[in-house]
């Protein structure tokens, strides 16, 4: 296995013609704002200009011509941002999460709208969080995948030719006997930067990841090698499937722009809180989940803060999607933020934990 995965891996250092998948015509981006949050959208300008993306920062009484001229819409602020820019958002955020939003210190909110237009609301407790969701926006590729900002705008990567996050996976199967659901070894899943080819002028790096996994014994190994520019958006792209050593499928293309497009408008949530005085945990389905974490990683210790992420139908807010994930993230962890992942179904109204994800070793 290792040695089909080191040669598929080895063909990327020679010479061959990158799919340019930064290329295209980019969106045109508003940024809707007030004036206390104007040094948030010019931290957004800033990483869009770094994209070589064009934009305009406009007030909430331009909102409506956004509507009309523009294919993506960032709004900064919560339900009580000043200016009119609350009536905005509010419009665009799950009632649940706007009461939380203003009653819980820590929190910010991500609330991606996908319809005719990208409507993306970028909230805080406070302003100060309201920067941490534009950061965590960007940063995350689940979410930014979902908008046409995929693939053109990106932020800044920390990453070095020795950067790798491993994680095992575990799975939970139903046991009928004893009418619980337990968890099983499944496998691993690891990211690595293997190191850096120059393409006309500019540095890619190459991004690896690695899913393996054993079941009814057969292994199944899946390959996904990535050349990233330094803002992480993909030049070149290809997946391998191996069963057994021996390839499966493979596939040549990196993932489309938007790749969400669905037949109704949905809404895609992140809620991020954290633990503050006596608040430590927030309730999801009848039990009470940790807002931080410390995880052992080897001979360390990694806290990880709480997200919860989830799709809604819009506008009566019923799940579009039956589950949710709850993430705990760093920023301090490459290829994404992730200490520990949780992958939730609910089953005759009761949450069932699917898949986790734990971290196991990282280097930034």
């Amino acid at each position: 296995m290792r040695y089909a995965v080191a040669t598929l891996i080895a063909l990327l250092v020679l010479p061959m013609a990158f799919n340019q998948a930064v290329g295209g015509k980019a969106p045109k981006v508003a940024i809707i704002s007030n004036d206390a949050d104007m040094p948030t959208a010019q931290f957004i300008g800033e990483i869009l200009t770094n994209s070589s993306m064009e934009y305009e920062i406009m007030g909430p009484s331009d909102f409506k011509e956004a509507l009309k001229n523009y294919e993506v819409i960032l709004i900064l602020g919560g339900p009580k941002a000043y200016d009119g820019v609350g009536n905005i958002s509010s419009s665009y955020i799950p009632p649940q999460n706007a009461t939380a939003l203003i009653q819980e210190p820590r929190t910010f909110l991500v609330s991606v709208f996908k319809g005719g237009r990208d409507i993306v609301v970028l909230a805080g407790h406070t302003r100060r969080e309201t920067l941490e969701a534009s950061a965590f926006f960007f940063k995350d590729r689940t979410l930014l995948g979902i908008t046409r900002l995929w693939i053109k705008a990106g932020y800044e990567i920390a990453l070095s030719n020795g950067s790798f996050a491993i994680y095992y996976v575990e799975r939970y199967n139903y046991n009928k006997e004893k009418r619980i659901y337990q968890p099983i070894p499944w496998g691993t899943d690891e990211w690595r930067v293997l190191g850096q080819i120059e393409e006309n002028g500019t540095t890619l790096y190459n991004v690896t990841r690695t899913r393996t996994y054993m079941y009814l014994g057969v292994n199944y190994t899946t390959v996904e090698i990535n050349l990233l520019d330094h803002l992480g958006r993909p030049h070149f792209c290809r997946t391998v499937q191996f069963i057994d050593d021996k390839v499966n499928v493979s596939i040549e293309k990196c993932p489309e722009p938007g790749r969400a497009n669905p037949k109704e408008p949905l809404v895609f949530i992140a809620f991020k809180m954290e633990s503050v005085d006596n608040r430590t945990t927030w309730r999801i389905g009848g039990k009470d989940i940790p807002r931080s974490i410390v995880h052992p990683v080897g001979k360390r210790y990694v806290k990880g803060t709480l997200v919860i992420k989830y799709a809604l139908k819009y506008p009566d807010w019923k799940m579009a999607v039956s589950g949710f994930t709850v993430e705990y993230v760093n920023p301090a962890i490459p290829f994404g933020g992730i200490v520990v992942s949780v992958d939730n179904e609910i089953v005759e109204g009761e949450p069932v934990t699917r898949e986790v994800e734990k971290l196991y070793a990282f280097r930034p």
